[in-house]
């Protein structure tokens, strides 16, 4: 089971309240969403007062999908202690808030969850961007050593959901969902002009990213319009990705697919939310069902993506025995 080191115990209770919603959402319909996000919005909004420990600050619901849906500057809670950022000598510096992402992330979590009876691995940042930018590397993210804390809870957290979906399914997809003001009813793709999503590519060819099934082509088929278009398939040239998905994208080793997406603003305010997660989620469903395993991966192929000696080289004694800390990982 997936688990954070010194896991809060309000990172805790959202948990329990993510699978109470979604019991909720099955039962009573639309009308639950609304609930659902505003109590998660709550969550998201209250520290308790004097609390500094730092995965307090980054809420986490354990995944059952290969799915992680990441949100890092949603955040609203000031971090004692640590200064607001001068930016000085940071490109791009950036200290605003991209508002509604987090409630979006958990939105979208709930419907992934009663499109495909599964949840997906949600890692939301509640800390201000303007003391900590998790989507930044460290010389960039932060200048007082106080905030060092936060940054590694948040970034642990993505590092441990990519770990247990490489480990159970071998493969995934992370979206890292962020808000623009560009383009306000535009949804901009961001992939590293394709880098980041290397191994989907090679795997299915460049339809996984821009055919019929790929999440931006349903998304242009639910009427959104996506930057760039489908028709262009790694032309990617004002939002290519930060720092997230060219840290955690399946062009490295130890990496899975993934995508920065860039909400506009009104696809993420408030009276909108619960018609852009629904569609959101439809179209990653869509694209789940076929380019993800959605059934966890055997502990025998497990063990054979792990070692570097194939298994049929084992007897099936010796394999019993290489195989027994997996299966217990796997329970």
């Amino acid at each position: 089971m997936f688990q954070i080191a010194n896991l809060t115990m309000q990172s805790k209770v959202c948990r329990t309240l993510g699978a109470w919603v979604v019991m909720t959402l099955r039962r009573y319909g639309c009308f639950a969403v609304f609930l659902a996000v505003g109590l998660f919005a709550c969550f998201l909004e209250s520290v308790p007062q004097g609390y500094s420990e730092p995965h307090g600050w980054v809420a986490v619901l354990a995944g059952m999908l290969p799915i992680i849906l990441a949100a890092p500057h949603g955040g609203r809670q000031p971090i004692p202690g640590v200064p607001v950022r001068s930016g000085a000598g940071v490109f791009q510096f950036a200290t605003g808030r991209d508002n509604n992402t987090d409630e979006l992330a958990a939105a979208l979590a709930l419907k992934l969850e009663e499109k495909l009876q599964a949840r997906p691995f949600l890692v939301v940042a509640r800390f201000e961007r303007k003391h900590l930018d998790a989507n930044r590397s460290p010389d960039r993210a932060y200048e007082s050593t106080a905030a060092k804390p936060y940054y590694d809870a948040y970034h642990g957290a993505l590092g441990q959901a990519r770990e247990q979906v490489r480990r159970e399914w071998g493969r995934g997809l992370l979206l890292d969902i962020h808000g623009q003001g560009t383009h306000a009813e535009a949804i901009y793709r961001g992939t590293g002009n394709g880098k980041t999503v290397a191994a989907l590519t090679q795997r299915f060819g460049v339809k996984a990213l821009t055919g019929s099934k790929s999440i931006f082509s349903q998304l242009e088929g639910r009427g959104y319009q996506v930057l760039p278009s489908s028709n262009n398939s790694y032309r990617e040239d004002r939002y290519v990705g930060g720092y997230t998905v060219q840290t955690y994208g399946s062009h490295r080793e130890t990496g899975i697919d993934a995508i920065q997406l860039e909400i506009g603003m009104r696809l993420r305010a408030r009276p909108n939310l619960e018609r852009t997660a629904a569609d959101l989620a439809e179209a990653i469903a869509v694209f789940a069902q076929e380019y993800l395993p959605i059934e966890r991966l055997t502990a025998l192929e497990t063990a054979a993506r792990y070692s570097s000696v194939p298994l049929e080289t084992f007897e099936a004694s010796e394999r019993a025995v290489l195989l027994q800390p997996l299966v217990k990982l796997l329970k």
